[in-house]
């Protein structure tokens, strides 16, 4: 039995949930776990998983190959991966199949990101998937998170790197340049690549697509899913995955990531460079289709 569940959430929504106190944490907040490293990317709450999930009671694994995350929370398991915006969750087996746990799988506004070593997701799905109390406070940016008596006030952390909004990158900007590295993967049918990408790529980028006839990468990747990281002002990275194909058993996916490196210059962001990698998670992230 499988079912699909679709939330849509939305940086709008999370903002304007009902400021609430939860008496039997307000009553006394000096007990609470204090978490001072929540972030806000381009409207978006991120809660760090981990702090959330060990002080609320459910245990949490990261597989650093994989880049997947294990939450056991109660007869219930819950897997996350990086760049996907879904989550898995599986429960106990029916009689019927007592060795096939069933599977829900929950799409998500955003995708788990990993930035700077820890494993972000979306605030409200802490509250979904722990069957915690998650309440918004837009004047303070903070969030309080309450479960069985236990509490946590999670405080945004404040960029290191100050940048004005003009400068962000956007995210038609992102998906554009996701578009055109997708075309870079092969430019047989390209005839001026030079000129054709200068808008997009760095010097150093097309000279290398034009010695390698291409990124020789795969050319499927959707709008990206997780948010910059920026390093600096003028340079930034992203991370992207994508499903290449299903493992031979249907019991894992084979995908491929890639990282850019986006500097911006002449008052516009491109990309300087790309790398890639590969790993195997479990099957249901994405949908995948043989072409």
């Amino acid at each position: 039995m499988i079912k699909k569940l679709t939330i849509s959430l939305f940086a709008s929504a999370l903002l304007v949930l009902p400021v609430i106190p939860v008496l039997s944490f307000a009553a006394d907040a000096s007990k609470a776990t204090i978490i001072n490293n929540g972030q806000i990317n381009n409207g978006r709450v991120l809660i760090p998983l981990r702090m959330v999930s060990e002080n609320l009671g459910a245990s949490v694994e990261w597989f650093q190959a994989e880049k997947e995350v294990k939450i056991k929370n109660g007869d219930s398991t819950i897997w996350l991966a990086a760049n996907f915006k879904r989550a898995i969750i599986e429960s106990p087996p029916t009689t019927d199949n007592p060795d096939i746990p069933l599977r829900e799988y929950i799409d998500l506004d955003t995708a788990t990101q990993v930035i700077k070593g820890t494993t972000y997701v979306p605030l409200r799905f802490v509250g979904q998937s722990l069957g915690a109390n998650v309440l918004w406070n837009p004047q303070t940016k903070q969030a309080t998170v309450t479960l069985g008596g236990k509490g946590l006030i999670v405080n945004m952390e404040q960029p290191s790197i100050q940048i004005s909004d003009k400068q962000k990158i956007m995210d038609p900007r992102l998906k554009l340049l996701s578009d055109k590295l997708n075309q870079a993967a092969d430019v047989s049918s390209i005839k001026n690549i030079s000129s054709y990408f200068k808008p997009y790529f760095t010097e150093k980028l097309i000279k290398s697509i034009v010695q390698n006839k291409g990124l020789n990468t795969a050319s499927t990747y959707k709008a990206p899913a997780s948010l910059p990281v920026y390093i600096n002002k003028t340079s930034a990275t992203l991370s992207q995955s994508v499903i290449l194909a299903n493992g031979l058993t249907g019991e894992d996916q084979y995908a491929e990531d890639r990282t850019i490196t986006l500097v911006f210059t002449n008052d516009v962001w491109k990309v300087d460079s790309v790398s890639m990698g590969s790993r195997v998670v479990i099957s249901g992230f994405s949908d995948f289709q043989p072409q």
